[in-house]
């Protein structure tokens, strides 16, 4: 297939090396420079992606995405219909949750309460428990299951006795506000990588449940749902579509708690995406340096196109052929090097001798859209970078050119 005139040109001008040194060094310059920077963007976000998706499955993966609480208005069938209706939901159980303080023989702790129902835990809480297991929580009267290092904390293990005080449930006395206390048992511990280990605590849902009740009341605290979603980011919007929808007047999601620990790490994905894009475009704009010496040079050759007939579109497009190809490839060849080395960025820094404290690999998630991106905002400051030299190759004046040649 024949090329266009002006496509041609543009090519064999970005493959000619000979000439002026200087244009193909800064040719090269500016290659390597798109390359290196799309390079270090794709492996900063594909690292930045696995340390997001981490804190996700750790974090979220435990905590519930939805709070909600049934009202009369409230469909009977609702648990049923949510899932059909709205498929991001993946389970829904009932949950309470409250604050106390853990008692132990030698220490005493904040403790975050979860009390759940043994036969419907999230996934990833239930792969999480490292000693015992979970049918003890269900079989013993009063167990409960710590994390980690709130276990290491109180200095306890399996078998061992805590007291839990729950300023929720308590009552007046003549010494003044007691709180609600109940001994425990431990049967299990968990390890879910993050915060969480230090204050979370699982107790079975019915005995959270009396221990909430308060005084005189004559029947249990209501009980309210977690509702677990595929995606926990999407958990505002699915929030906002069930009161819209009339389901619940209100609808709580993880935001309230942990919502700034991952605007945090959005915010620095962003500047870190930021600082990386200018050195690409550092290296893109390199190529208006070379192109308006290159035009300098052959203006001659453009005069003499110009006097055979080539319109100004057609110069146009030799050059910023000529520019963009340059981009097209440092950001291509950047890209796949960036990928490669993101797949292998744990053996390198291991035959290097440099790891993480504790031995932790580096998570890595590489996105194709997300590359793809890259590229293309490499691709776009190239093209902005070749306007101007182009524009310069069309103002040439064949007349004032060949004058005295």
């Amino acid at each position: 297939m024949q090329l266009p005139v002006s496509l041609w040109i543009g090519l064999r001008y970005s493959q000619s090396r000979k000439g002026n040194a200087i244009i193909s060094f800064m040719t090269l310059f500016s290659i390597a420079g798109i390359f290196l920077g799309v390079m270090a963007l794709t492996l900063v976000s594909s690292v930045m992606n696995g340390f997001e998706a981490e804190l996700k499955k750790r974090i979220l993966g435990v905590l519930p995405h939805l709070i909600v609480q049934p009202v009369a208005q409230t469909p009977a069938n609702w648990q049923s219909e949510l899932p059909g209706r709205y498929p991001g939901i993946v389970q829904i159980s009932p949950f309470i949750q409250a604050e106390a303080l853990a008692q132990s023989p030698r220490q005493l702790m904040p403790v975050q309460l979860q009390g759940v129902d043994v036969q419907q835990l999230p996934e990833f809480m239930a792969q999480s428990l490292v000693r015992g297991q979970w049918q003890q929580l269900e079989l013993q009267r009063f167990p409960i299951v710590l994390g980690r290092q709130l276990a290491d904390e109180l200095e306890v293990g399996l078998g061992d006795s805590l007291r839990l005080s729950l300023a929720q449930g308590g009552s007046y006395t003549p010494l003044g506000w007691m709180p609600r206390q109940r001994l425990f048992q431990v049967v299990g511990v968990l390890e879910t990588g993050s915060e969480l280990d230090q204050v979370l605590a699982v107790v079975k849902l019915e005995e959270l449940q009396r221990l909430v009740q308060q005084p005189g009341s004559g029947s249990a605290e209501s009980v309210q749902w977690r509702i677990q979603l595929q995606d926990p980011f999407v958990a505002p919007a699915m929030g906002n579509r069930l009161v819209r929808d009339g389901y619940f007047p209100e609808v709580q999601d993880w935001r309230q708690s942990h919502g700034k620990l991952f605007a945090a790490v959005a915010m620095e994905k962003a500047m870190m995406w930021l600082m990386l894009l200018l050195i690409v475009a550092v290296a893109a704009f390199n190529i208006v340096s070379a192109l308006v010496m290159m035009v300098t040079e052959k203006q001659a050759e453009v005069a003499i196109l110009k006097t055979q007939g080539m319109q100004n579109h057609q110069l146009f497009t030799i050059f910023a052929v000529q520019g963009m190809s340059n981009g097209v490839i440092g950001a291509v060849l950047g890209a796949i090097a960036g990928i490669l080395l993101s797949g292998s960025v744990n053996a390198l820094l291991a035959i290097v001798g440099l790891q993480i404290a504790g031995g932790v690999e580096l998570p890595v998630l590489i996105k194709g859209s997300q590359i793809l991106m890259i590229v293309c905002s490499a691709l776009l400051l190239t093209f902005l970078a070749v306007l101007y030299p182009a524009w310069r190759a069309v103002q040439i004046q064949p007349a004032e050119v060949l004058r005295d040649e």
